[in-house]
């Protein structure tokens, strides 16, 4: 966290890379987003950034990131997956006491270490084409999804491998089966959220998606 005068202002890095989503316009829709909460925002395409968590003052490391091949026939110098270091450091500042947000593709983790999973509460396995669909909050009663109704959202549906020890929070329905969209658990003396939600700029303009994000970076750091 940082200083600003008598206040203290959380502070996020949000860490951007890979292929298949536009990262800049991520980027731009949080910045939006976090700037009405006073948060102070750092952002960054270099994973080594991961190995200096421990030296660093940042409250909360939100992830957009989706570590897989490019598309056929670009060539591109983008990084597919984290170094084994920086899976480790990320996993360390966590259970240190760290928070992450894991948001929409950052379950896909290419050729990382198994412990990214781990660390995640789940990996991504596939999703069928973009569509609408219902995002269904449960009944427990949870700040992230405090007030928050079902609304319907296009997007991709992430079909994810979870492990059973994290709290769903949202799911949705295809084909009459439920898929979770939204969980958490805690790590060590950490955080670390999911929201798979949010491909592009007709989701991140919804206002329950903000509402769900902000939810979900207040619980992370401010509970």
């Amino acid at each position: 966290m940082v200083t600003d005068g008598n206040m203290t202002r959380k502070k996020i890095l949000i860490l951007l890379g890979g292929y298949w989503h536009d990262f800049e316009g991520f980027a731009h829709a949080m910045k939006e987003l976090l700037d009405k909460k006073d948060y102070s925002l750092d952002f960054s395409y270099d994973f080594e950034v991961l190995t200096h968590l421990n030296e660093s003052d940042y409250d909360l490391l939100l992830s957009y990131t989706c570590l897989t091949d490019p598309p056929e026939g670009e060539i591109s110098d983008s990084v597919t997956k984290f170094s084994d270091a920086q899976v480790k450091a990320l996993v360390q500042w966590v259970q240190g006491g760290g928070a992450l947000l894991a948001a929409h593709a950052a379950t896909v983790i290419g050729g990382s270490d198994p412990a990214l999973e781990v660390l995640l509460g789940g990996v991504f396995v596939s999703h069928p084409p973009q569509l609408t669909f219902r995002a269904l909050p449960l009944s427990a009663q949870h700040p992230i999804t405090d007030g928050i109704m079902a609304f319907d959202v296009f997007d991709e549906l992430y079909i994810e491998r979870y492990d059973p020890s994290v709290i769903i929070h949202m799911v949705a329905v295809n084909e009459q089966v439920a898929y979770p969209i939204a969980w958490s658990k805690a790590e060590g003396r950490g955080r670390v959220a999911h929201i798979s939600l949010g491909h592009s700029k007709q989701v991140w303009e919804l206002e329950s998606y903000q509402h769900l994000m902000l939810q979900a970076v207040q619980w992370l750091i401010e509970n």
